[in-house]
Order: C-alpha cells, then structure tokens, then sequence
C-alpha cells in the first residue's frame, strides 16, 4: 500500500509507570489533563513518543476516513509490521463479523499486520489484551478487566475490544491481523441508546483526554513488549487481570451454549469450564455474555 510508512522525526524519551507483581511495567508518555475535543491524529507524533529501537518506527498510516482498517491490510498487504489508523470506519467490525462503532473520531481505530510464530497466533489476542490495558493503566491509572477472550472493561463496562484474524500465504507461515478499538474521548450521548449501558470511554472513566496518538504509541510499545515476554508470565499476568475465573459463565461456542464455573485460563490461552456434571471443558474460543 502506498503511504504505509509514515515520515520519521526524533524520537521521544518515554516514561516507564509502576504495575502490580509478576506485571511488565507499562511503557507510556504521562497522561495529558482534560483539554478540547480537538486531537490532532499524525503518523509523525506517533513515531515521536515510540521508542528508538521500536519495530513500528515509520510503519503508520493514518487515514481520516475509511470502510475498515482490518480489511484494507487485509487486501493491500503492505510489508509487515504495518499499523494502519483511521479516525472514522464507515464498515467497522468485531468479532465475530459484529459491527464496530466507529463512524466518529472519539476513539483509537487501529489494525496492524504482524508475522508471528505459528505458535503466538493463538495467543496474540490475550497478548494484545495486556498491552491495551498496560496502555490504560500507564497513562490514566485505571485499571482495566480483562474479559475472555478479548475484551477490556472499565466499571463492568465494555472499553475495548480486540480482533485477530489470519491471512494464508503459499509456502509461508500464516501473516496476523489484529485489530484494536478503544473508546477515549465519547460521552453518553455519543453512544448509542442499546450501548449506553454497556459501553465506557477512558473520558467517562477518569475525566481525561488521552490523545489518539498518545494511545497509539503507549499500545504499541506495550505489544512489543507483550510479544517478547515468556508465555507463563504474560499468562500468569492475564490470569491476575481476568474477573470471570471463579464465576459461572455461558460461553457460546458455534451453536452451543457450555454454562459452568471457569476455574482457569492456561497456557495456550484455553479457559477451562467446569460442567455441572462435573466434566472438564478446555475451550479455546468462543463468546461470552456482556454485561459480565
């Protein structure tokens, strides 16, 4: 695609912010005070608060309208890693296939092409999970739920959530494709009635305007750094940020519906239900309900 590698300038200092045990710290530049809605979105700003040695130095595009991020990496196939960000999705979407709200400028809309191991791809959606809300965490000091598979919650409230879906590719390792929507900047009236209930922005939460490009670049150093840490530990730390383990959860998987208390998250990513009848299911993806 052309344009997909944004012009670099010098990169900034980044600031490093405390979490809990066994938690990579979280790696963002300090937050920014309530401000105007005005939240001026460039490639050149994201590439000044990432790090020097960051993969996604000049590899971002932003675009100030588009039908999907996710499905113009998808047929434009840039070199990867390529992040690609839009202020307005006119086609946006979840998963599986559900539409995603972004037709407005009021949160980060992103998708970034990666190669992974074979052996990550499963897990690249928890992966991004962590580093989302190490992104929150560092910049607001919200801390964030995590919700399986691959949502994030703020106040029982849905705040974000993350897709991933896979490209083949003949005699090659399969390419990922994730893709990331948070709400930032939206007040009630800008959900809609049927989520006003269930949906959060990071501003109804804490009072502040974190800059697109803030976000953006707090997200991506996360992930690197999710990407690079030992499977157990990231893990362990998933396990710490989950709510539903020890509860009783209805997943959907395809046409069923598994109703049983969710005892762990292992470490392939699988929940482990148990059945009323006593039997053990290992489900490696499926839907649970929200509200949680």
């Amino acid at each position: 695609m052309r344009g997909l590698v944004a012009l670099m300038r010098s990169p900034a200092s980044v600031v490093a912010a405390s979490s809990k045990s066994r938690r990579l710290t979280s790696t963002a530049i300090s937050p920014s005070k309530p401000a105007p809605l005005s939240d001026p979105f460039e490639a050149a700003h994201v590439d000044l608060l990432l790090s020097p040695n960051s993969p996604f130095h000049r590899r971002t595009t932003i675009l100030k309208t588009c039908t999907s991020t996710q499905e113009i990496l998808r047929t434009q196939l840039p070199p990867a890693p390529a992040v690609l960000a839009a202020e307005v999705q006119t086609k946006g979407h979840g998963r599986p296939g559900k539409p995603w709200l972004s037709e407005n400028p009021l949160g980060l809309w992103v998708s970034i092409l990666l190669e992974v191991p074979s052996s990550q791809l499963p897990l690249l959606s928890l992966l991004a999970s962590l580093a989302a809300a190490d992104a929150v965490r560092a910049l607001t000091q919200l801390e964030p739920a995590l919700k399986w598979p691959n949502d994030l919650l703020l106040k029982n409230r849905k705040l974000a959530g993350v897709l991933v879906e896979t490209i083949s590719r003949l005699n090659q390792p399969p390419l990922a494709l994730l893709g990331l929507g948070l709400n930032l900047h939206h007040q009630t009236d800008d959900f809609p009635p049927e989520l006003k209930d269930s949906a959060i922005s990071l501003f109804q939460a804490s009072r502040q305007r974190i800059p697109r490009s803030q976000m953006l670049a707090a997200f991506l150093e996360n992930l690197t750094r999710r990407l690079d840490q030992p499977t157990p530990e990231a893990m362990e730390d998933w396990r710490q940020a989950c709510f539903q383990l020890g509860r009783t959860l209805s997943i959907r998987v395809g046409t069923t519906i598994l109703t049983g208390t969710a005892e762990t998250l292992d470490d392939s990513g699988h929940l482990h239900l148990r059945l009323p009848d006593g039997s053990l299911q290992k489900i490696a993806s499926g839907e649970t309900d929200f509200p949680a």
